[in-house]
């Protein structure tokens, strides 16, 4: 069953995640929310509405990244999200499959958390949904698991969803549709959501009227 998170819980949720100011995350929220990127409520005691898990990863991304000068962060979140899936791979250092098998095997690894690997947008919002319905929980079966998202810069995406126990693991890359030739930088940064990420998104934070 869904769970209820309204606008002020998840300002502050996502807040807490990099210790960012909750006026700064406030401001980033309304900007995404003049962006439609993040639902807004109606005035009154009663206009909340339950944030959607778009919003949620979209306050997410919105918080944690800062676009280049001149690009707006709507327009930053919206172009992470249409990065699309680039590779899927199953146990890339075990399996002796054919490419075209192993992506098949991945697939068929995650299939119960019914998660779209359409592009990087879909594959988080379905990372938080499974959790918010339970179905994570129930695919993990009591055996716990794992799932991370690496941002490579701003140039690629990884998500993990790993079987420590079982030594089982899928790998999909995310990138944009039109990637310019590699560039061999000298630094790299890399930032690494880890399941408690997901797991906070995903949670009941707050009960009370919110109108934001």
């Amino acid at each position: 069953m869904s769970v209820i998170m309204k606008a002020n819980a998840l300002k502050a949720t996502v807040a807490g995640f990099d210790s960012l100011p909750l006026g700064t995350t406030a401001d980033r929220f309304r900007e995404m929310q003049a962006g439609k990127l993040i639902s807004k409520g109606e005035p009154g005691r009663y206009g909340g509405v339950t944030m959607t898990n778009s919003d949620r990863v979209n306050a997410l991304l919105a918080c944690t990244f800062d676009p280049p000068k001149g690009e707006s962060r709507v327009a930053y979140v919206k172009r992470f999200r249409r990065f699309e899936l680039s590779l899927a791979t199953y146990n890339p250092l075990r399996s002796k499959l054919s490419f075209e098998d192993n992506a098949r095997v991945a697939f068929q690894f995650v299939e119960g958390l019914g998660i779209k690997f359409d592009d990087l947008g879909h594959a988080l919002d379905g990372i938080v949904g499974s959790m918010r319905s339970n179905a994570f929980a129930a695919w993990e079966a009591g055996v716990h698991a794992n799932v991370v998202a690496e941002f490579h810069g701003d140039h690629a995406v990884t998500v993990t969803i790993d079987r420590p126990q079982a030594n089982n693991y899928a790998i999909f890359k995310f990138e944009p549709a039109k990637a310019s030739p590699p560039v061999e930088r000298a630094i790299e940064r890399i930032i690494r959501f880890n399941r408690i990420v997901f797991e906070k998104l995903a949670a009941n934070d707050e009960t009370a009227p919110d109108q934001d």
